[in-house]
């Protein structure tokens, strides 16, 4: 069984920023008004700054295919981004012994 959180009104920046409006805004207080502002500033921060949406594919499904949907950690993610890093330098490694550079273009022959 998961640990219960306590309310978010009992915790101490969820007081410090209702005192900075109350006491700070509306009661004219500098003292709160700056302690309100640091800790709203960093809520906002912290939501703007915070998880951001990754696209990774799109595909339209015919019927009778499924999908299947996964959050990847952080230590995941990073791994993925390392064998991909791995693989292109192989794949740069590759090219320079083949002195051939991939140009992505097909090549016609007998043109000019």
């Amino acid at each position: 069984m998961a640990a219960r959180r306590r309310p978010s009104y009992l915790s101490p920046f969820a007081l410090a920023r209702r005192n900075g409006i109350y006491k700070g805004v509306v009661g004219g207080d500098r003292k709160w008004m700056v302690i309100g502002g640091v800790v709203w500033g960093a809520r906002l921060l912290r939501k703007a700054a915070g998880k951001s949406e990754q696209f990774v594919t799109l595909e339209k499904l015919e019927p009778g295919q499924w999908m299947s949907l996964r959050t990847i950690s952080a230590k995941e993610q990073k791994q993925e981004q390392q064998t991909a890093k791995l693989l292109r330098a192989s794949q740069k490694a590759a090219q320079k012994r083949t002195g051939r550079k991939r140009t992505g273009k097909k090549r016609t022959v007998g043109t000019s």
